[in-house]
């Protein structure tokens, strides 16, 4: 079995999406082999297995998103084998109903714009390199205005970089405008690319088009990911975190409510007070569903 699902989910994933199924899958294995001594369950699951496995995240403490994604892992298979899907039982949609009401609030904060400002102006006094405040402060920019995901941009290993925006995803339009292609994302089952438009702020140094411009002109045009050190080598999460930790506290902003992701909700909360739609924001965040609603946080937006 385990070499039929790694088969079948080498098709029509995402490879964000392909990993964490796989992580489900694995955790499903342990879980199985626990209460029903095998390792090696048969598919079609045994419906009755399926809310077990939900009381058995929930007491691991996993989180309420990362049970429905272990659960999408399996409803996926099913889906793909022609066999009914036990994830969608009356019996599981209550659980799940139970677990969302039971899940802890995101407190992480949204960089509004004025944090945004504040944090470009620390790097002066964060990072002594010229390469490097051009390179973080171009990031929180295209992270704020393209709501990208983190892991769009920068890499979760060095020697891992094919997910991440490349230099040849950029195109310069025009001195007032940027687009970046992207097919790396999450949710991209068909691989075709988005393109994220980025326009030109009147608040400079504030203004990603013209901060892409500096940095691409001391980047060079080399092929490869488009945030990287000077040598080339490309920007991990890690480092991007370190340098967000270091300007947040420089900034005497909380460290624990801000993080990389709260630029891509920042970016939302922007929109949002610009008169976006939600069908516009769904869009422009390349949201598959409605979650994005729970970063529309207005007045948190306006009190910072």
């Amino acid at each position: 079995m385990v070499s039929t699902l790694n088969g079948l989910l080498s098709t029509s994933l995402t490879d964000g999406s392909r990993q964490m199924y796989r992580r489900a899958w694995s955790v499903f294995r342990e879980f199985y082999a626990q209460f029903y001594g095998s390792a090696n369950p048969s598919l079609p699951l045994f419906p009755h297995c399926i809310p077990l496995f939900i009381s058995y995240l929930s007491f691991r403490k996993l989180a309420f998103s990362t049970i429905t994604s272990y659960l999408a892992a399996i409803s996926y298979v099913h889906k793909l084998r022609g066999l009914p899907d036990p994830t969608k039982s009356f019996l599981i949609q209550k659980l799940l109903s139970a677990l969302s009401r039971t899940r802890s609030v995101d407190v992480r904060l949204p960089v509004t714009r004025p944090v945004l400002h504040e944090l470009i102006r620390s790097l002066r006094f964060t990072n002594s390199s010229a390469f490097q405040r051009s390179l973080y402060a171009t990031m929180f920019l295209v992270a704020f205005y393209g709501l990208f995901r983190i892991g769009e941009l920068a890499t979760k290993s060095t020697r891992v970089a094919s997910s991440v925006v490349h230099f040849n995803n950029l195109t310069f339009l025009s001195t007032h405008e940027a687009k970046i292609s992207i097919s790396n994302y999450k949710h991209n089952t068909s691989n075709r690319p988005f393109d994220i438009i980025l326009a030109r702020e009147v608040s400079q140094p504030f203004c990603p088009v013209a901060a892409l411009l500096q940095y691409c002109s001391t980047r060079g045009d080399r092929p490869g990911p488009l945030f990287c050190q000077a040598d080339y080598s490309p920007i991990s999460v890690h480092q991007f975190n370190r340098e967000l930790q270091r300007c947040l506290a420089f900034c005497g902003l909380d460290t624990s409510r801000y993080k990389s992701h709260s630029f891509r909700i920042g970016g939302a909360c922007h929109a949002a007070d610009k008169g976006y739609s939600d069908a516009q924001i769904r869009a422009l965040g390349r949201w598959k569903s409605e979650a994005f609603k729970v970063y529309l946080r207005s007045s948190v937006c306006h009190a910072n």
